[in-house]
């Protein structure tokens, strides 16, 4: 999951979904330049409040949690972007809780790019939306206001 282009120019494909093996329902949408994505023991512990747990340089993310059950394993990849006009059935609720962008990749949009993918993720599988990451309920929301009807409890 090396990243040959510059973070300035990345697209949507170059974001990789990565469920938590050990935890059913939870996962990040990722994108790395220059090495590989943080182990999950390290993701875990920062997660769990350990302070000396630094978030990693060289990867951008927005982490999940699913509520409700539909295995991350069987989570489909969007087919293409989706017209987001709302969730016919919900199979559950993603609750999008934090997003991180390392201080050297910030101002290039790869935030919304990575939330956008989550939200791609959410629409192909039924799911509705949780903003509960400030970045997705503060920013996020009004940059697309298309996904706003897949958010729950957002006006």
């Amino acid at each position: 999951q090396v990243s040959a282009r510059p973070p300035g120019r990345m697209s949507s494909s170059e974001v990789k979904h990565l469920a938590d093996p050990t935890r059913p329902g939870v996962g990040r949408l990722s994108f790395v330049v220059n090495g590989k994505p943080e182990p999950w023991t390290k993701f875990r512990k920062r997660e769990s409040g350990e302070e000396d747990v630094k978030e990693p340089e060289n990867e951008a993310y927005v982490a999940y949690e699913i509520r409700f059950f539909i295995d991350p394993y069987e989570l489909e990849e969007p087919k293409g972007r989706s017209n987001a006009i709302g969730v016919e059935r919900s199979n559950g609720t993603m609750k999008l809780w934090h997003t991180y962008v390392p201080e050297s990749m910030r101002g290039k949009g790869i935030a919304e790019i990575v939330v956008e993918q989550a939200m791609e993720w959410a629409y192909a599988n039924c799911l509705s939306v949780d903003p509960a990451c400030s970045y997705v309920r503060e920013t996020f929301i009004e940059k697309q206001p298309r996904w706003k009807h897949q958010f729950v409890g957002v006006d």
